[in-house]
């Protein structure tokens, strides 16, 4: 959807919803940033995020990192698939092409259930965040960190992380690369993409003695799986 009539009937929609309640969270402070190209989009829900009527929700300031974000139809051409957290306004629903960490919502959509997506994407983020260890190895999200049983500190990117605490979770079992395509990049089973490989062969460089020769995140039929 573009920058005209269709977007902002929209937001006209959406601001007729009246009050919205979040649900119960862990969270008191959740930061979400808004990627819209109309001004009407963007500028309906920072009033929303703004003024406090959005519970834990709130609009992220420029200095800091957000939670999630909220992607609006005339923002579309400037989301980037590997920037964290979001909840993709006039998306198509196919489960195929979302995970945890993006949510599709068709449009016209409810303020309530917006925000309530906005919540439930912004816990599961947070609930990956916790550190992991497995075989001496401690991969912590927060810190971009990746501690070797010998006391390497790894710095990791955002992507990285991501790929590794999905193979932490599963304690050494393979996972098939159309899993790990689905859950860290949002991409449909059977694509024919090298990302995967690509961000392999990096991390490898990062974390093996011998990138070659890998002793930790071994190479299986399907997938991958840490040793």
């Amino acid at each position: 959807m573009g920058k005209g009539d269709d977007a902002i009937s929209f937001m006209a929609f959406t601001k007729v919803q009246g009050p919205c309640q979040t649900t119960d969270m862990l969270l008191s402070r959740i930061p979400v940033r808004v990627i819209a190209e109309n001004v009407h989009e963007y500028q309906a829900f920072a009033d929303i995020l703004g003024n406090g009527s959005a519970g834990a929700l709130t609009l992220a300031l420029e200095s800091e990192v957000p939670y999630v974000t909220l992607v609006c139809p005339s923002g579309m051409g400037q989301y980037d698939p590997a920037g964290g957290p979001a909840v993709i306004l006039g998306g198509r629903r196919d489960d195929d092409a979302e995970d945890e960490q993006r949510r599709n919502m068709p449009i016209p959509a409810a303020l309530a259930d917006v925000l309530t997506a906005l919540e439930g994407v912004a816990q599961d983020a947070v609930d990956t965040a916790e550190p992991r260890q497995h075989n001496g190895w401690t991969l912590e999200p927060v810190r971009l960190t990746l501690r070797s049983p010998d006391g390497r500190v790894i710095t990791l990117t955002d992507t990285e992380v991501r790929l590794l605490a999905i193979l932490f979770d599963v304690q050494g079992e393979e996972l098939d690369k159309d899993t790990l395509l689905q859950r860290v990049w949002g991409y449909r089973p059977g694509l024919d993409t090298h990302t995967l490989e690509t961000h392999v062969y990096r991390l490898r460089q990062k974390i093996e003695t011998n990138p070659t020769s890998p002793t930790f995140l071994m190479t299986t039929e399907a997938g991958y799986r840490l040793q």
